[in-house]
């Protein structure tokens, strides 16, 4: 796949077959967008081309608001790519983008830019100044300028709307599986194993701290992980939090994993979330919290789990290590 920065720098060798959206998380109901702009794309022998915005609007129009994306540029790009996307336009949303209208921007960056004959978009989707554009406004364009919209109606699941504000909530809440179904992938956050205390070696729980960089990150807690560190996966138990029992107030992911013995020091890390064990609490005393992890090891090292073909490293011919015999 293509990944080309602004409209105005694609030169397209034909028509093409188009979706616009922010595709932040790439969930169920983008992945139906996606799915039939390929489909599209392959029954009138076009380029399938996905156009998304950076920054997200929300972060452009509300800079101080409280705004968590759920995936980065390159993993939705690689998302993009396994659907069947052929070219990924990324737009940078200035002022000069927010302040077009829906008809200059129909006709500028859909129609004369990215030369677009099908546009398939969200029932939800509003586009130029203000959000006053719509799928019924963009069909009277397109029959104007010579494309035709597909308009992709609401996907549920649990008798409500798939949407990435959904999804923000559920991880938010530490509804971690929940959240799995929507995203079809677990979600995760990735970065260097740092040094830390060694207070679980201690314990005999040995950890890795993870120096994440994403900023959303499920309810404070303790989690059954998936990790996967140098092309192996390996099951764990992960606690997002602050550590009340030693008194600590510092954000930090620390994972634990099963059965396992060596030095992650300096070694990237992903840490995806696959289920909710409890919240995060204070003990009574360090026997009281061994005791603790004990059960919370046991659990993960019992507990059966949904697979997702290309995020299930057995799937994809790597070594998986779960921690169950």
């Amino acid at each position: 796949m293509e990944v080309i920065e602004g409209s105005g720098n694609f030169s397209p060798p034909g028509e093409t077959s188009l979706t616009i959206g922010n595709f932040d998380g790439v969930h169920l109901g983008h992945r139906e967008l996606l799915r039939r702009a390929v489909a599209h794309a392959r029954d009138l022998r076009l380029e399938a081309v996905a156009l998304t915005f950076t920054p997200h609007p929300v972060r452009f129009f509300t800079p101080k608001a409280r705004f968590y994306e759920i995936t980065s540029m390159g993993e939705k790009a690689a998302r993009m790519e396994e659907l069947g996307i052929d070219v990924l336009v990324v737009e940078a949303f200035t002022g000069a983008i927010g302040g077009m209208g829906p008809e200059e921007f129909a006709r500028t960056v859909i129609h004369e830019r990215l030369r677009a004959r099908v546009v398939t978009v969200g029932y939800d989707f509003t586009f130029g100044r203000n959000r006053t554009g719509s799928p019924v406004m963009l069909r009277r364009i397109g029959s104007e300028l010579g494309f035709d919209v597909d308009v992709v109606p609401p996907l549920l699941r649990g008798g409500e709307i798939v949407s990435s504000s959904r999804i923000r909530d559920l991880l938010l809440s530490g509804r971690v599986r929940e959240a799995e179904e929507l995203l079809c992938r677990p979600y995760a956050v990735s970065g260097r194993v740092i040094p830390g205390t060694a207070r679980g070696r201690k314990l005999g729980f040995p950890t890795a701290n993870v120096e994440f960089v994403q900023e959303l990150l499920p309810m404070p807690g303790v989690y059954v992980i998936d990790a996967a560190v140098g092309g192996v996966v390996r099951r764990g138990v992960a606690n997002v939090g602050f550590s009340p029992t030693f008194g600590e107030n510092s954000l930090a992911v620390e994972a634990h994993l099963i059965d396992f013995a060596g030095d992650l020091y300096g070694q990237e890390m992903t840490v995806r979330f696959r289920d909710r064990i409890r919240d995060e609490r204070k003990f009574k005393s360090v026997e009281e919290l061994v005791r603790q992890i004990e059960k919370d090891v046991g659990y993960a090292r019992s507990v059966r789990l949904a697979t997702h073909p290309g995020t299930d490293d057995a799937a994809s011919g790597r070594r998986r290590e779960d921690g169950r015999r």
